[in-house]
């Protein structure tokens, strides 16, 4: 799910290098003289195409960081467009760890599909925000006991700065197994 904005990127941005390409044969004949001369255009760069960026930065709070076997784990998941434009096709959520099992991913601000969340525009200046609710799974290995996890967000616009795109936080699993 991940690969969705990325690839809608790259097959608009192959349509629209097509759509503008300029064909000086097609300018030097009958039907196009008229049409101003734009074999000197320079091809616009992909930013122009697509809009304006917008630079989204995500956060994540966990409600705790030591978590037992059978209690439930909240975080909160919030993005915000920094602008300058808004944001289109913005997809953010968690592919849960291992170690967690989903409970519940809610969102008022977009559709929700398994902990992802998706929104079709975020202006500048918005934010959106998802809750996710996990639990340890029963019987963890040693090795599953500490663990990152990472939230991030993707979208069909240019960011800027993809540095603040993820967002993670350090999970313990205390307790005996059940």
């Amino acid at each position: 799910m991940r690969a969705l904005p990325s690839l809608y990127i790259a097959g608009l941005l192959a349509i629209l290098s097509i759509a503008c390409s300029s064909d000086a044969s097609r300018l030097s004949s009958p039907a196009h003289r008229s049409s101003p001369d734009v074999s000197s255009a320079s091809t616009p760069a992909p930013d122009q195409l697509l809009g304006e960026t917008a630079d989204l930065v995500i956060t994540k709070v966990a409600d705790r960081k030591n978590v037992h076997i059978g209690e439930n784990l909240s975080f909160t998941i919030t993005v915000t467009n920094l602008g300058p434009g808004a944001a289109a096709g913005v997809v953010f959520g968690d592919p849960l760890p291992d170690p967690l099992n989903p409970v519940s991913f809610t969102s008022g601000d977009g559709t929700v599909t398994g902990t992802f969340c998706t929104v079709e525009s975020l202006p500048s200046g918005a934010s959106a925000t998802a809750t996710l609710v996990a639990t340890p799974i029963a019987n963890p290995a040693r090795s599953e006991r500490r663990f990152t996890n990472t939230a991030f967000v993707e979208s069909a616009s240019p960011d800027p700065d993809g540095s603040n795109n993820h967002a993670s936080v350090e999970i313990h699993i205390v307790g005996k197994t059940n």
